[in-house]
């Protein structure tokens, strides 16, 4: 079951433009400081390319939006690839191997605006990986201690040409740099 009191306070490091480790504060502090940091994110699909998308729990101010089907920060210390097979088997209940994850991109983004902490500045270097097989939907189990949350699929197609009045419903920077990437991979992928 996740503690929101005690993931606020998770030691994480603080890093510099060069992904090198400089410091290392609580979760809290660095959102509320604006401290650039380490965030990852796994994406998951289905034999029909459908891919999971997690919606925001009803905690933070973004609630219901859609964002990557696992979205997580390394603690102190920890790699990239480490924190997402971690943070995979906490939001899914899926256990992952290293093996199992294939490398999309880094990514970095300063001066985010985030709301769900306080309107706070969220600047992050954040590694993007993708499950490299298919999964049964029935294998994602929401993630204890969240409330509201859950999975939702969206089909390869529908984000393909995404109609203007849904794009509002997935988290801005999400759609548009990391889906193109996703759906790139799926278009090489095959059964």
């Amino acid at each position: 079951m996740t503690n929101l009191n005690y993931e606020n306070k998770r030691i994480l490091d603080v890093i510099d433009k060069n992904d090198k480790i400089v410091d290392s504060k609580s979760r809290i502090d660095i959102h509320r400081l604006g401290l650039l940091h380490r965030e990852i994110q796994v994406w998951i699909f289905d034999k029909n390319k459908n891919i999971f998308f997690q919606k925001m729990g009803l905690h933070k101010k973004s609630a219901g939006l859609l964002d990557a089907t696992i979205a997580g920060h390394p603690n102190k210390g920890e790699e990239y690839l480490d924190a997402a097979v971690r943070e995979t088997k906490e939001e899914t209940g899926i256990s992952v191997t290293p093996s199992d994850l294939i490398f999309i991109k880094k990514l970095k983004v300063l001066h985010h605006t985030q709301d769900d902490f306080g309107g706070t500045i969220n600047n992050f270097i954040r590694s993007v990986y993708v499950l490299k097989k298919p999964i049964n939907e029935e294998m994602l189990k929401k993630e204890d201690g969240i409330p509201g949350g859950g999975f939702q699929k969206l089909s390869y197609n529908f984000l393909l040409n995404l109609p203007k009045e849904y794009k509002q419903m997935i988290k801005n920077h999400i759609l548009e740099k990391e889906i193109p990437d996703i759906l790139k991979y799926l278009s090489a992928w095959k059964n």
